[in-house]
């Protein structure tokens, strides 16, 4: 290898090591920012009970998903399920006027204080929608009342 060839190896490395941490910083902000969402904590889980006023699917703003609008006894709170198509109302078998149970942990998601349900309870059904670590469930049957032979297609 010539001289030139090792002087122009060496500065392409020494290069590239001046500017890796600028690129993997950019890169951190860049995805910390654009998907920020709120570490679940056990320690900070909630249960209310109450009666579905409102089924809402959000496209933007806020978690994008299907969301309840509960009242309870701590006045109406917006209860997001989740973003899988699994989490309907209808895959649920939800309708308004239905009394619930959910455990959650209250957040703040862009702008709007929202409890991320990990437990919803029915008259018929337990649904784990999320698990501990606050990430959502994808394949869960129901749990509870019902067997497998009375569970709906589809849900949790």
């Amino acid at each position: 290898m010539t001289s030139y060839a090792v002087r122009k190896l060496i500065l392409s490395c020494s290069l590239a090591a001046i500017i890796s941490p600028f690129i993997t910083n950019a890169q951190t902000t860049t995805s910390s920012s654009a998907m920020a969402s709120p570490v679940y904590d056990l320690n900070k889980e909630i249960k209310i009970d109450g009666t579905i006023d409102k089924i809402e699917t959000n496209t933007s703003g806020g978690p994008i998903g299907t969301h309840l609008l509960v009242i309870s006894a701590q006045g109406v709170v917006d209860v997001h399920l989740g973003a899988s198509l699994a989490v309907t109302a209808k895959n649920l078998g939800l309708s308004v006027g239905e009394s619930i149970h959910v455990t959650g942990m209250m957040a703040n998601v862009g702008g709007n204080s929202v409890l991320l349900a990990r437990i919803l309870t029915t008259s018929n059904h337990i649904y784990m929608l999320r698990n501990e670590h606050g990430a959502p469930i994808r394949s869960l049957m129901p749990r509870g009342a019902a067997s497998s032979a009375n569970s709906q297609k589809g849900a949790l």
